[in-house]
């Protein structure tokens, strides 16, 4: 019995070695530069692993074991590893450490614990770090929080626990409630990174601090959303030598958080992040989400020489004089970030203070003014302490010293203001996307621009064209332009804009990345892109194209071409030529995914160039529609290509019987055609009147322009439009659907009703009480007077001909009336009078005059004498 048990422990042993030398191998050990130099890395991530792996190699520099199962920490978890220098431990399921488990780690310097569940209290005991002498940087956030009772004692951390870490540079922890950091924490004098986030802080008081090193220099508390956080005035008194402090996304309130710099005033700062921190569940009278800065709030801010600062999403809406854009020492700042706010600039001191401000700020590079929603009309401040103005005062120079500028997403109703952007500029990224406001971004006249990056998402094309008329952008490589409904100026060649928008892209001869992308685009100019030579990435997706234009396949630089979410249904023989070449010549990458591709006997040599081209695509195989509808992936059609050549060839021989077939049903057709002879010749009339229309130069756009009120709505989309549009095939104007938004509507409707071939009334109880119905009468008079009018139809519904409107009396003699009736056979005799009357027109009046009584058209002149009855004759 005794040697069985030996044997099954033996076993047993055999087995859990072969397990972690299973295990091990999933690592992947590699070598890798880093700021220590060259080190061997053991990559574990997302193993599953429930314990620290035992069969790695001893000689490694660093373990990464994010993302999996450990739970416990166990005594010489590491101490095979001896010349670890950094363990990452984050995301795991951690929630014990063993007092031993950091034991044979002799030079280890950096430790990540952050996302698990650490109690601060029951985990950190006074020995656990005794192995880590050496470490200077520890990472144990977002840990399992800790929450303190109602009451508001101040909690101990354990800083018994963290009093060995003497060379400790970088502590980032998690922060309790009432949180007091004890004499323990005056060992950490290297500290110089202290970090808090995700926090359940409810109070700073003026001695939370005040055993860690004054020689701290940077300050992290970010995130910490859950409470609103009281803050004492002296809380960084002991940070006197601080030059980094991020309250970002922290409920301390700006009020607070400005009067908490008083410890830095008249010092120089590196960082000064103060944002969204006005989180509007707290908002009270004291601290109100909304605020309006105060030359007071800013007492101790203006006298920091600080290089970055971040006011953004704070709720400020307007600004004092001598506040906002008042600072001692601007020539400090390099970067200014206001996103997210509510304020503009307004006539009098504020325009003042801020081009005072641009002219000092000599060292700014970075200006965000995003994200703004003033949709109000602010009030006119003109006259603020007497102060006389003039229009050009409204004219901002932007500091020469400026390369960022992103004043997208503004939504302003304020008076005018123009950003000139002068001669000298070093500005190099402009993003003015989603923007509607009177604010607007003029270059000086023959400025040499550096402007290297543009973003114009949404930006209406005629406003852009009108503003960049004077732009030289030859230095331009980035140009994002997205949701824009450029199809207007880009595919219509008789778009007034055209002309602009192609000039302004003639412009562009060091562009490389251009987005054109959810545009509505089916097309492009032929020599939309012709001076791009050195364009490398092209981005049109979400667009409508059925192919690829030939504007690109003139371009000899694409590396990178996205027509991801188009209409494809197959790429052309031209176009995979050119692909080819240019990934010949310097590599080619084709983004196709989300098209409307089709595999059948029309497509067989674009799914072989598919599998077989050098071209390198966004994914392997992209689906496609065979012809009974279903869909399959282009990679599945090459693998059962056989099948289709078989049936493409199959189709041949039927198309060979189809052709003997054809000529008998040819003969049949002819005596068809004989027989329906006269039909034909009306068919063939309507054709020639097009022709003698063209000669004329009368072009119309619409065969009927329909006049109605919305009671008739319902009866138009069920019944007129079936017959006529679908049935008929004539093409109706309806104010509701055809008329474009933002033009004016009496405009468009005298336009509307000069190019219709017909005009139709539809009098209804609702008509009389209608306003547009008069102008469009007078129009229909006046357009008939000149002969441009053919028939006047007037459909009587629901209501009698005695109520018709009096002011049709006046063209009574040109009108073909119809008392509608739901009787189906009286139904047929109107649909085919009405026929009648829109396949008719004036045109025998234009051939009368260029024709000298030609007998050739006879029908012509009759159909004309049926149009044209008096209402007497409709009556009979």
């Amino acid at each position: 019995m005794k040697k069985n048990d030996e044997d099954y422990c033996t076993l047993l042993t055999v087995v859990f070695v072969w397990l972690s030398f299973q295990y091990s191998m999933q690592c992947e050990i590699k070598m890798q530069n880093n700021t220590m130099g060259l080190i061997k890395l053991a990559d574990c991530k997302e193993i599953g692993y429930r314990n620290v792996p035992i069969n790695l190699p001893p000689d490694i520099d660093v373990i990464d074991l994010t993302n999996n199962y450990i739970a416990v920490l166990r005594n010489n978890s590491f101490s095979r590893y001896s010349i670890l220098i950094e363990i990452n431990l984050s995301n795991n399921k951690l929630d014990s450490i063993d007092i031993d488990a950091f034991a044979g780690l002799y030079q280890i310097q950096s430790i990540n614990m952050s996302d698990n569940s650490l109690d601060v209290f029951n985990v950190y005991t006074p020995d656990l770090f005794k192995h880590l002498a050496n470490v200077t940087h520890l990472d144990i956030r977002r840990n399992k929080p800790t929450i303190a009772k109602r009451s508001a004692t101040p909690q101990h951390y354990p800083d018994k626990s963290f009093a060995v870490l003497t060379k400790i540079s970088f502590l980032a922890v998690d922060v309790i409630p009432y949180p007091y950091f004890g004499p323990g924490f005056k060992n950490l004098q290297s500290l110089k990174t202290l970090k808090f986030e995700y926090c359940y802080l409810k109070v700073l008081r003026n001695n939370t601090f005040e055993h860690f090193s004054p020689s701290l220099e940077e300050l992290v508390l970010s995130g910490c959303t859950r409470n609103f956080i009281q803050a004492e005035t002296g809380v960084l008194s002991k940070f006197e030598n601080l030059i980094k402090l991020n309250f970002a996304e922290s409920c301390v309130h700006l009020i607070q958080a400005l009067k908490l710099l008083n410890v830095f005033k008249n010092k120089s700062m590196e960082t000064l992040i103060l944002s969204s921190m006005n989180c509007a569940r707290f908002s009270t009278k004291q601290y109100p989400y909304a605020i309006t800065v105060s030359a007071e709030m800013m007492k101790y801010l203006k006298t920091i020489c600080v290089e970055i600062l971040d006011l953004s999403d704070n709720g400020i809406v307007d600004f004092e004089p001598n506040s906002l854009f008042s600072y001692d020492r601007p020539e400090c700042i390099t970067n200014m970030n206001f996103r997210g706010n509510r304020f503009s600039f307004n006539f009098g001191i504020q325009v003042i203070e801020l081009k005072s401000f641009f002219r000092m700020a000599v060292s700014l590079k970075t200006l965000v003014y995003s994200y703004i929603p003033v949709r109000y009309k602010l009030p006119d401040r003109s006259h603020d302490k007497d102060l006389q103005y003039d229009f050009a005062d409204n004219f901002i120079l932007l500091p020469k010293s400026l390369e960022t500028l992103l004043i997208n997403n503004v939504i302003s109703n304020d008076f005018f203001k123009a950003f000139v952007v002068q001669k000298g500029s070093n500005l190099r990224v402009l993003d003015l996307s989603y923007s509607f406001s009177s604010t607007s971004i003029i270059f000086q006249p023959d400025i040499k621009s550096k402007l290297e990056s543009l973003i114009l998402d949404g930006v209406i094309y005629c406003f852009t064209s009108m503003e960049m008329e004077q732009f030289h952008s030859y230095s331009l490589k980035t140009l994002i332009w997205r949701d824009a409904k450029l199809h207007h100026v880009v595919t219509n060649p008789k778009n007034k804009y055209a002309p602009s928008i192609k000039k302004l892209f003639n412009k562009f001869i060091s562009l490389e990345h251009l987005d054109l992308a959810k545009n509505e685009l089916f097309g492009l100019f032929d020599d939309l892109l012709v001076n791009m030579k050195n364009l490398t990435e092209l981005h049109l997706s979400k667009n409508l194209f059925e192919s690829i234009p030939m504007a690109i396949l003139k371009l000899n630089s694409i590396k990178v071409l996205d027509f991801r979410n188009n209409l494809l249904t197959t790429i052309d023989r031209n176009t995979r030529d050119w692909a080819d070449r240019m990934n010949q010549k310097h590599g080619l990458t084709l983004s196709l995914d989300n098209n409307a591709f089709e595999c059948n006997c029309n497509t067989l040599e674009f799914i072989r160039w598919l599998k077989q081209t050098k071209v390198k695509f966004d994914k392997e195989s992209y689906n496609c529609i065979i012809n009974n509808g279903t869909v399959i992936s282009t990679l599945e059609a090459y693998d059962k290509m056989d099948k289709l050549l078989f049936s493409c060839n199959s189709k041949l021989w039927l198309t060979i019987s189809s052709l003997l077939m054809a000529t008998c049903i040819t003969g049949t057709f002819l005596l068809i055609v004989y027989s329906k002879r006269w039909e034909i010749c009306v068919f063939l009339y309507q054709k020639f009147r097009n022709l003698i229309e063209t000669k004329l130069k009368k072009q119309y756009t619409y065969d009927l322009y329909v006049s109605y009120e919305t009671d008739s709505m319902y009866w138009i989309k069920t019944v007129l439009l079936p017959k006529v549009e679908d049935e008929w095939g004539l093409k109706i104007c309806l104010k509701d659907r055809d008329f474009l938004v933002g033009v004016s509507r009496f405009d468009i409707e005298a336009e509307s009703i000069q190019q219709s071939r017909h005009v139709m009334f539809i009098i209804t109880p609702s008509f009389k009480n209608s306003l547009d119905y008069l102008f469009e009468i007078e129009r229909v008079k006046y357009e008939k007077m000149m002969k441009n009018m053919a028939n006047i139809i007037v459909i009587v519904k629901d209501i009698s001909i005695s109520d018709i409107p009096i002011e049709l009396s006046y063209i009574w003699n040109n009108v073909s009336l119809v008392q509608w009736t739901e009787n189906s056979e009286q139904l047929d005799i109107i649909w085919q009078r009405m026929k009648i009357w829109l396949s008719t027109d004036c045109l025998g009046y234009f051939i009368q005059n260029t024709v000298n009584n030609n007998n050739t058209i006879p029908h012509a002149r009759k159909m004309n004498a049926v149009t044209y009855g008096s209402i007497s004759k409709q009556f009979e």
